[in-house]
């Protein structure tokens, strides 16, 4: 914006300077004009003059105009009695000569010489009859010399553009300063903004600038305050509810029970079994709450501008492999229920290790094999391993229905399902869980359709050095 701001004051300041030193140029040259015009047409009635008094001294007329010649380095022609006298480098033979020549016989005089242009070699001629009132006896012809007064006008340019290059230069410098000074506050304004988007934490804002960006600044830094305080309010409210609402769920399952041991056969089976699943739903549903908050909250303490290329964990490094196997061993037995074959390809490395803390990355796999589990029993869950200098990448992959393309989006939505009936168990908060989580720990999660069919879910986490190397991360 700074760059597009200077680039149109910098073109309406050249149009500026440009107008402003052709006007000046075009007065100087009028000045030396007008200034030499009045000097050669005093010289020129000087020897009309000598032209009309001396009309039987010749030689003492030629002589004067030798002089003239000499001193001025300008031409002279006197035409009378039919006679010439010239003096300098005037030709009577050329044509422009001869052309004014004829005018002057017709009484015709001119004394004008156009507007001095430095960078032009043109002759100018000024001329004037004399005589009596019915008669033309004689005129002077005079061959203005321009190249002093052009040497002085383009001595003036010169002088107009230095002067104007400096102007521009220093109202160029002075519109970059005033730029600044009123983007700056912008600029921070925006850092400011993103940085509200991306941590939910409100960042101290300069007021600075004109008035009116200070007021904007504060009245900002006051909104950004104000929401800060109310998200923090409301995760503060769900993780209070959540936890406080665990204890009247404990008591209620715990009369449950003891309702079943009073009632004995006397208690309906269908009633008790729809209550206590109503139960497991909402104890479910509280663990999950729990979990999205806690994850909400790691992932508020990033700073703004934290990417996949830049994130750090602050933990130490965590060997992948192992927590994947132990996964798969902890899953089979219930995934042998369900018709699912867990498979697991790590390739020809066998040391993966990322920066992450151990525990939430043991929550995101679990909520991943979870889903997986979940939607598409009696099909093979393959997990494979691949790495890069930077990133490592677990690559979970089922082979079940899968998703429509315009719902791979709404995965990690909260509250979202892919079974809208509700028949599937769950929470539509496991993902949520896995993308906060992996985001807070410098990662992503991708959610994507597998080829041929099914849901492929690709955990990218910062690769870390092995302890063995001594590396010191963060």
């Amino acid at each position: 914006m700074r760059r597009r701001v200077i680039l149109i004051l910098g073109s309406l300041l050249a149009l500026l300077v440009i107008i402003v030193s052709g006007v000046l140029m075009q007065n100087a040259s009028v000045d030396a004009t007008q200034q030499l015009r009045l000097t050669r047409a005093a010289s020129l009635n000087r020897f009309v003059q000598l032209a009309a008094s001396l009309d039987a001294d010749h030689g003492k007329l030629q002589q004067e105009m030798d002089t003239y010649s000499q001193l001025y380095n300008e031409g002279l022609l006197i035409r009378m009695d039919q006679q010439t006298f010239t003096s300098g480098s005037i030709d009577p033979r050329d044509p422009q000569v001869q052309q004014v020549v004829e005018n002057t016989e017709l009484n015709l005089g001119h004394t004008d010489i156009d507007t001095i242009n430095p960078l032009s070699n043109d002759k100018s001629l000024i001329a004037r009859p004399y005589g009596n009132s019915t008669q033309v006896l004689g005129a002077v012809i005079m061959q203005v010399n321009l190249d002093s007064a052009r040497e002085l006008v383009l001595q003036r340019w010169v002088l107009v553009v230095l002067v104007s290059l400096t102007a521009g230069s220093a109202l160029l410098l002075l519109a970059d300063r005033v730029t600044t000074w009123v983007l700056r506050p912008i600029h921070r304004l925006n850092e400011a903004t993103k940085a509200l988007a991306a941590t939910k934490t409100a960042a101290p804002l300069e007021a600075a600038g004109p008035p009116e960006l200070r007021e904007l600044a504060r009245s900002f830094s006051t909104m950004a305050q104000v929401m800060t305080a109310s998200l923090a309010q409301q995760r503060e409210l769900i993780a209070e509810t959540s936890h406080q609402l665990r204890n009247p769920v404990a008591a209620l399952r715990l009369r449950v029970d003891l309702l079943k041991m009073r009632l004995g056969d006397e208690a309906d089976p269908q009633g008790v079994r729809a209550v206590e699943k109503e139960l497991r739903r909402v104890e479910t549903l509280l663990d999950a709450v729990l979990r999205l908050a806690s994850a909400d909250h790691r992932l508020s303490e990033l700073t703004a501008g934290t990417t996949l290329a830049t994130g750090v964990a602050d933990s130490e490094p965590v060997q992948v492999r192992d927590l994947l196997i132990e996964e798969i061993e902890r899953r089979t037995e219930s995934a042998r229920n369900t018709g699912t074959e867990l498979l697991f390809n790590s390739g020809q490395e066998t040391e993966f290790w990322v920066s992450c803390n151990e525990f939430e990355l043991q929550q995101m796999i679990a909520e991943l094999y979870e889903n997986c589990l979940k939607y598409a029993p009696g099909a093979p869950v393959l997990t494979s391993l691949t790495a890069t200098e930077q990133i490592v990448e677990i690559i979970i992959r089922d082979h079940g229905p899968g998703l429509r393309t315009k719902d791979l989006a709404l995965v990690t939505e909260r509250f979202w399902r892919a079974d809208p009936t509700g028949a599937s168990p769950g929470t539509g908060l496991g993902m949520a869980i896995v993308e906060r989580l992996a985001q807070a720990n410098g990662g992503e999660l991708v959610v994507e359709a597998g080829v041929g069919g099914g849901l492929q879910m690709r955990l990218l986490l910062l690769r870390s050095a092995t302890p063995r190397q001594g590396v010191r991360l963060g």
